[in-house]
């Protein structure tokens, strides 16, 4: 059997993408889902380099409950509506406010296409 791995170089840091770990909580007012955002080039490949700031805006019923980008040096505040990437990558907390309905999130960052996701809180 033979194992094969590629290793892509990034480009140049192109568009946003949201991941969330889950994509419907419960509309307890405690719940979370955990959005990781990346910085990507054009093909998809995550840019280890980038550090642009990342804002957030949300809709409906919830609201981010933090932000963190893994440095651990980083003295940004954890309670924000942006934050800057680290090495490409970056998060976003959603929380519900106890309501059901469509949450939805759009990161923006300067020279990048914005991207949104939407969490179900039910």
């Amino acid at each position: 059997m033979e194992l094969t791995t590629e290793v892509s170089t990034a480009g140049e840091a192109a568009k946003l993408v949201l991941v969330p770990d889950r994509k419907i909580i419960q509309a307890d007012g405690t719940d979370l889902s955990f959005v990781t955002v990346k910085v990507v080039d054009k093909n998809g490949v995550v840019v280890p380099r980038a550090d642009n700031l990342v804002n957030f805006t949300l809709s409906g019923p919830g609201f981010v409950a933090g932000v963190d980008n893994g440095n651990e040096i980083s003295h940004e505040s954890f309670k924000a509506s942006h934050r800057k990437a680290f090495h490409g990558l970056a998060m976003a907390i959603i929380q519900s406010k106890g309501s059901a309905g469509a949450i939805t999130l759009k990161a923006t960052a300067d020279g990048l296409a914005p991207a949104s996701v939407t969490i179900a809180a039910r």
